[in-house]
This record gives C-alpha cells, structure tokens and sequence, in this order.
C-alpha cells in the first residue's frame, strides 16, 4: 500500500514527496526494494523530475523515518502534499 500512495504522489507530479513516499515503504518493508518493477518506475519517474541528488535525500528522509511515522507518511488517506517540481 505503501507504494501505492508513492505511485500516487507521481501521478500528481509530486516527485520529491514520491521519493519520501517510497523511502518510507522501503522503511516499513525493512529494506530497499531494486527489483519490484513499480518500484523500479516510479524511482525512474522521480529521478528523472527533480534529479537524482534531490531524489536520494528525499528518498533518504523516508528512509531514516521512524515506523510510527512512516507509518502515517504512506497512510493513503493522507493526500500527497507538496509543489510540483519539474
């Protein structure tokens, strides 16, 4: 579900909060997933919008979430904020 609200996020064109988004499914699942091919698309598509410097410190700020809150950072009812970045 996690990714889900990532793959969201991109739709919107909010790539930096699709990054954070992903980092924190990858915290919830308990490592980074490199071979899921939504997964693999949706880090292209973020990479590709604000760079792949911007993608890896917001993919790391997921990342470095507590569960509790990436918990609530991946919650779908939890709309995708943020400026579109292109």
């Amino acid at each position: 579900m996690a990714v889900q609200t990532a793959a969201l996020a991109d739709a919107l064109e909010l790539h930096h909060q699709a990054a954070v988004r992903l980092g924190a499914a990858s915290r919830l699942r308990g490592t980074h997933d490199h071979t899921g091919p939504q997964v693999c698309d949706l880090t292209r598509s973020a990479r590709a919008a604000p760079g792949t410097d911007s993608f890896a410190a917001a993919y790391a700020r997921g990342w470095e979430l507590d569960h509790r809150t990436a918990v609530t950072e991946a919650d779908p009812a939890r709309p995708p904020r943020g400026e579109r970045r292109r």
